[in-house]
């Protein structure tokens, strides 16, 4: 849900607020302002169904993913109705002398900021990406302060470009801009990953070759499209048609018609560009090559370079470390024609060994037989034996 709405449990929060921490930690709201349109606001937000079911106190009823998702969502309730809190930002100037000379020679300059009311951070602290974006906390500091010099260390700063985005930030940047739902942002980090227009470096987005070019094409023939403000037009626009206050029909008239027409323009205009393939050291099995990485409409695939006289193709599989039972090849991590994931020998066809259950390295302390890991029902995972006969669980 988008909503931010939380209904009667509103005032549930506010005496809890009041009783266990004091008045002036309650978020005092005025009336609520205007609902930014491309935001849906069917439902109530996701919240505790009473305030006073602190996490300590069901722990013992859940499992540790429920307990760390019913913590979550309460610390965060609670956080959302208490005042923010207040920090004086402060800019520290250390003057040293020369060989104890009046003359100040050098300055060093501390910035960061110091906690006058904790507020909300009493019950939620949101963890930072990494140990960068972490702001300074500068301990108490008194003008004209003699300070001691613990440890001198001599180190070159150059300027920095902006940090590239995590998965955490790019999804905040998404919310920002109105871009997609809570239920959509997902995908699109797993489409731009299986397209291999980024990979993760440390956590870290960064653009491959392919992405680059995909979006200099895309500024260059569809800058309307792809820019921030249309993309959040058409999600309120689609909030409206799901309330009934627009017909769909009119509002895929308007969009699709230009669109047409910049899809056959840039057809004509747009010249093929071309990727270096990458060599690998799989061999094809049909002309003897070593076959090369290309790029297609679904993110990357192995190829024959003797096109078009070979015409071999095969999926990029990924090992998994663990031992096929049948043959002892590799465990690979392959794709059905719908897409959907599966683990199979990388012997194939010669060696027909499947399961949609991710295998472990650890062998059946029963039966000796490989062992998969599933998800129950409750979404709790499960080590199964692939023996029928034998009933090891775990």
């Amino acid at each position: 849900t988008n909503s931010s709405r939380i209904g009667p449990a509103k005032n549930e929060a506010k005496k809890y607020i009041i009783n266990r921490y004091g008045e002036k930690y309650h978020l005092k709201r005025r009336g609520r302002g205007k609902k930014k349109g491309n935001i849906q606001d069917a439902h109530e937000a996701i919240r505790p169904t009473s305030v006073h079911r602190e996490p300590g106190k069901i722990k013992s009823s859940l499992t540790k993913d429920q307990y760390s998702l019913y913590k979550l969502i309460w610390e965060r309730f609670v956080a959302s109705q208490m005042k923010e809190a207040i920090y004086d930002t402060v800019s520290a100037d250390i003057y040293v002398k020369d060989n104890g000379k009046a003359m100040m020679k050098y300055i060093f300059r501390a910035t960061g900021s110091t906690l006058k009311f904790p507020g909300f951070t009493l019950i939620y602290v949101e963890s930072v990406d990494d140990e960068e974006d972490e702001e300074t906390q500068l301990p108490e500091l008194n003008e004209k302060e003699i300070l001691k010099l613990n440890k001198l260390m001599p180190k070159q700063h150059f300027t920095q470009p902006p940090p590239r985005y995590t998965e955490a930030m790019l999804i905040r940047i998404m919310e920002e801009k109105g871009i997609g739902r809570p239920s959509t942002y997902a995908p699109i980090i797993d489409t731009i990953q299986r397209r291999n227009y980024v990979l993760q470096e440390k956590r870290r987005f960064k653009p491959t070759e392919l992405g680059v070019i995909v979006v200099e094409l895309l500024k260059e023939h569809f800058t309307e499209i792809i820019d921030y403000d249309f993309t959040a037009d058409l999600e309120s626009k689609l909030d409206r048609i799901e309330l009934g206050e627009e017909k769909w029909v009119e509002i895929l008239h308007e969009f699709y018609t230009p669109f047409n027409i910049k899809i056959s323009k840039a057809e004509k205009e747009i010249k093929k560009v071309k990727i270096e393939d990458e060599v690998t050291d799989e061999i094809c099995e049909k002309c003897g090559r070593n076959m090369v990485i290309k790029h297609g409409r679904y993110g990357e695939f192995l190829a024959c370079p003797g096109f078009p006289e070979c015409r071999n193709t095969k999926p990029i599989m990924k090992e998994i470390g663990v031992k096929c039972p049948k043959c002892g090849g590799e465990i690979v991590l392959r794709k059905t024609r719908k897409r959907r994931s599966f683990y199979g020998c990388s012997n194939y066809p010669e060696c027909d060994f499947a399961s949609w259950h991710k295998p472990i390295k650890e062998r059946c302390p029963k039966c000796g037989e490989l062992l998969v890991a599933k998800k129950s029902r409750g979404k709790k995972k499960v080590v199964e034996c692939t023996n029928k006969e034998c009933d090891y669980k775990k």
